[in-house]
């Protein structure tokens, strides 16, 4: 019986290959695996004896061979398959034990060169590995170190099966089929014209189920393609995540850090009814909660910055289901974990250009709503004009609508929200909902936002009657001149964005 063994990782290796001596396996290896076993004290010879040509073009070719691949592909139950062994002088391999070049941790390498990139490109090792895993009714082939100690156990008992090598086979094609969307994606970005590829291919791995989905009902997992963001924070504290606290995690961080300063974000339902952006992270906070401490309850607090003792302090006084942020001072961990069934959780945010949903029978793909808004874009179109002093309460303004699900109407002060008026069919009940909830917080200072425009002047009528003396919109309705007068007779600020910020 014969191995052939040749990895990258050499991960648990001796083990292995101690027990297939032990069983009068024929150990062939290539390159710096066969000195690696040489040194271990492991009887292996080289590949070389087989093929008879040294290794040529700095080890890019070792394996590619027909007498390595003719021994890996035969099918022992073909007549002819055995004729053109017998006739080739070919032995055949019970045994492939390989991993590939680490194409993505080289990739992932800020340092790397293209030269060093392409050079990890492996090509033996996934044509080997296939070769095998094809062939697994006959071939063991391992290309996962964590394999090797049920296999060996297996081996060891005369108790290996087909589906065993069939596992394994699965697990060599998942794996190469990964290795070269990968590769295909690194050599993606030379079709520098196209905004969007003609084809998508999405590769994720599993982090974990979930208890269950958004209704118990329902089952779910969460995935990811990296290391970074909200799919990869660390629980520091608490019930592990459900999959509503992943989405309402991912919303609260996200219009956290779309702010400077210190920036805390309250969430429900993915809504952002709390924001404030103060240099005080304990002000921010009150602030926050200030715009709906009754839909705060068991919601989600989202932090820019690391959280301090004074903050969660406050924090402790109400109830929500989850704490991210950055960091957590050792006080303010302290103070927090005090709370058995709050979940703290830490994350390093993850800028992405690019997002998708599905529909039935596909997905749709966009660019993320990333874009800073620029004053100069704006235009000013009422008699009343806004003063330059105020224009970063009015970009804060802006910016806070793109949190909110359409049609979205917030009311903001300095730099915190005042109320909103969130997922209504029609623009004017959001904007009774958003002043219903300000309320007595509103002062002449107040602003109205609005995602979209206004179809019709009535909204404006009813920002009037609550002493709304400015209004941000991206214009586009064909009434806007009745709306631009409507808002000149009330002696109402009217700026158009030319900008929309709906969020469904």
């Amino acid at each position: 019986m014969r191995a052939l063994v040749s990895v990258y990782d050499k991960s648990g290796l001796d083990k292995i290959c101690k027990i297939l001596i032990s069983l009068n396996f024929q150990i062939f290896s290539t390159g710096g695996t066969l000195e690696y076993l040489k040194k271990s004290d492991i009887k292996v010879k080289s590949i070389s004896e087989i093929t008879n040509f040294k290794e040529i073009l700095g080890g890019r070719v070792k394996t590619l061979h027909p007498k390595i691949h003719g021994g890996i592909l035969a099918d022992l139950s073909k007549s002819d398959h055995l004729k053109d062994l017998e006739n080739n002088n070919i032995e055949v391999f019970d045994i492939i034990i390989n991993n590939l070049y680490p194409f993505e941790e080289v990739l992932n390498d800020p340092d790397s060169t293209d030269e060093k990139i392409i050079e990890n490109i492996d090509i033996g090792g996934p044509t080997m590995l296939r070769a095998a895993a094809k062939n697994f009714k006959r071939v063991s082939v391992l290309i996962d170190p964590n394999d090797y100690d049920w296999f060996s156990e297996k081996l060891l008992s005369d108790e290996l099966t087909i589906d065993d090598r069939k596992k394994l086979a699965f697990k060599v094609f998942d794996r190469t089929a990964n290795y070269d969307l990968n590769i295909s994606k690194y050599l993606s970005i030379y079709e520098k014209n196209k905004n969007f590829p003609d084809k998508i291919n999405i590769t994720l791995n599993k982090i974990s189920d979930l208890r269950y989905g958004e209704n118990p009902h329902q089952k779910s997992a969460i995935y990811s393609e990296q290391n970074l963001g909200i799919a990869n924070s660390t629980l520091l504290h608490g019930k592990e995540m459900s999959y509503l606290n992943f989405l309402d995690a991912d919303a609260a961080f996200s219009s956290a850090n779309s702010f400077s300063d210190h920036t805390v974000s309250i969430v429900k339902h993915t809504n952002t009814c709390g924001l404030s952006s103060t240099d005080n992270q304990l002000e921010s906070y009150e602030n926050a909660l200030r715009g709906d401490p009754v839909s705060a309850f068991g919601g989600i607090v989202g932090f820019n910055t690391e959280v301090q003792s004074k903050t969660a302090i406050e924090i402790s006084k109400t109830f929500y289901d989850v704490i991210i942020a950055p960091s957590f001072s050792e006080d303010a961990f302290k103070i927090l974990t005090q709370k058995k069934n709050i979940r703290l959780l830490s994350s390093n945010f993850l800028q992405q250009n690019y997002e998708y949903r599905t529909i039935n029978g596909g997905l749709l793909y966009q660019e993320k709503d990333n874009q800073s808004p620029r004053i100069e874009d704006w235009d000013f179109v009422t008699n009343s004009k806004p003063d330059k002093n105020s224009f970063d309460e009015l970009l804060f303004a802006w910016n806070t609508t793109k949190f909110i699900k359409s049609n979205a109407i917030v009311i903001t002060e300095g730099k915190s929200i005042l109320g909103i008026g969130s997922g209504q069919p029609n623009r004017i009940n959001s904007v009774n909902l958003a002043l219903s909830r300000a309320g007595k917080l509103l002062t002449n200072n107040s602003i109205l936002a609005s995602d979209a425009f206004f179809p019709f002047p009535d909204s404006i009528d009813i920002a009037a009657e609550n002493n709304i003396k400015t209004i941000l919109q991206p214009g586009g309705s064909l009434k806007d001149s009745e709306v631009i007068e409507r808002a000149n007779h009330h002696n109402i600020t009217m700026v158009l964005t030319n900008r929309r910020h709906f969020s469904h």
